[in-house]
């Protein structure tokens, strides 16, 4: 054998899963088409962050009547710091990589026989198999994809200048981010979203709440807007089908935000006999393994969800198992959204608990009950708390911090935490996560405020 562990894809996913199989000893080598980080670091997740953050930072000066210099944002001289900021963490994961004794291949890794994997005419064998591929955008009947002006989000985020009128096919997580974005720059965007609520599958509260704040930062939202394209030349335009009418919108830009499929080319996985289920995501159990043992799977190739945030561990979960340490994926994953109000959720919603017949109750505090969110300007949003049976099976916030609080309370559903647990914890003051303090407070004894 040439290695222990091949990994095949250098994504957030495919580089956990190397760390940690080198870690445990394993001789190692990821084989990656593109750049190390995959599109998360990128593409994706880095380089949207990076312009986000630049937003609220401009936001805030605005919203600061106690600041008397004016603030603009100069597009070109952000996009060089996204740009820098992308190869620093770049160069820190090949360090870590190289660290680590970890052999990195260049080039399109192919499976077609058990245990070996081709990289531009030469074969490589492993005892384990690590497949870390990602997800690609797919082009839509409805909105085909033409490389000009109707384009993915992150082909259209790292456009080097934007044009003025915006149409955003999706009010999903991308959707709303990229609409936060866009606006921010000064510029005309529209939402069409399917389904009935802004930011489907969330809690509708959360959703109405930013829907509510990206309308009031100007942003045009239409819902059970059952959309395509009838023209692509010079402008987008779209036939919008709404409940009561039907709409023409046009844009100088169509973002497309719906529709992705794993990257399986070149993967013979019928000839390793490694399962997909019928969008062609590659089956794997809570221990990232497939159904041949010799091979895992992880990240966006493996299915849902498609983050960055399970990518990583299940990277890790990979690594762990094929190392000897017996690991599983986490019962709970949160979900965060860089928006102009953050957004964090984890767990079920009161919805969810009434669907499944299930008793349960929730709490809500208000942002503006916490003296930190005074300090910091930024009183709008709220955190909402499910609880059944006194335990903690959901958590839902939106305002400043919702991404950093999330977390505290993944955890908390994690190690199954019940309210009297967490009411026991003692909160720094003052800071944005005295929300859960005051949430426990109120679930076991009322209002304090």
């Amino acid at each position: 054998m040439d290695f222990d562990v091949i990994v095949v894809g250098g994504g957030v996913g495919g580089y956990s899963a190397s760390l940690r199989a080198a870690e445990l000893g394993k001789k190692v080598a990821i084989i990656e088409k593109d750049e190390i980080g995959g599109e998360c670091i990128n593409r994706a997740c880095i380089p949207s962050k990076t312009l986000i953050d630049a937003v609220k930072i401009l936001n805030k000066i605005k919203k600061a009547t106690w600041i008397k210099a004016s603030a603009t944002l100069d597009y070109e001289e952000l996009s060089r710091f996204k740009d820098k900021i992308i190869e620093t963490v770049k160069e820190k994961m090949i360090k870590n990589l190289e660290n680590r004794s970890v052999t990195i291949i260049k080039g399109k890794g192919e499976i077609k026989r058990e245990g070996e994997i081709d990289v531009n005419g030469k074969t490589y064998t492993a005892d384990k198999i690590v497949i870390a591929t990602g997800s690609s955008p797919i082009s839509l009947p409805a909105f085909p994809l033409n490389g000009k002006n109707v384009l993915d989000p992150w082909t259209a985020m790292n456009l080097p200048s934007l044009p003025q009128k915006i149409v955003i096919v999706g009010g999903g997580v991308a959707g709303v981010e990229l609409a936060t974005l866009f606006k921010a720059m000064g510029k005309d965007v529209t939402i069409l979203e399917l389904m009935p609520q802004l930011l489907p599958g969330f809690d509708k509260d959360i959703a109405n709440e930013t829907k509510k704040r990206l309308e009031e930062r100007g942003v045009k939202i239409y819902l059970q807007a059952n959309s395509k394209i009838i023209e692509s030349g010079d402008k987008v335009v779209f036939d919008v089908t709404l409940p009561s009418s039907n709409e023409k919108v046009s844009g100088d830009l169509a973002v497309i935000t719906i529709g992705r499929k794993p990257n399986t080319e070149g993967l013979d996985l019928n000839a390793v006999h490694v399962n997909v289920d019928k969008r062609g995501y590659i089956i794997v159990n809570d221990r990232a393994e497939t159904s041949n043992p010799r091979y895992y799977a992880v990240g966006d190739v493996a299915g849902m969800p498609l983050s960055a945030t399970k990518a990583w561990k299940q990277g890790i979960v990979a690594g762990d198992n094929i190392g000897g340490i017996s690991s599983t994926m986490p019962k709970y994953s949160p979900i965060s959204i860089f928006a102009d109000l953050e957004i964090g959720s984890v767990g079920k919603t009161l919805d969810d608990l009434k669907k499944d017949n299930i008793e349960g109750k929730e709490i809500t505090v208000k942002m503006e009950d916490i003296p930190r969110a005074w300090t910091l300007n930024e009183t709008e949003g709220f955190l909402k708390i499910v609880v059944s049976e006194n335990k903690i099976v959901g958590a839902h916030m939106v305002g400043e911090g919702a991404t950093e609080v999330i977390n505290t309370l993944s955890l908390a559903l994690e190690a199954g935490l019940t309210v009297d647990d967490l009411y026991k914890v003692l909160f720094s003051h003052p800071t944005v996560t005295e929300i859960i303090s005051e949430a426990m407070q109120r679930l076991k004894y009322g209002e304090v405020y």
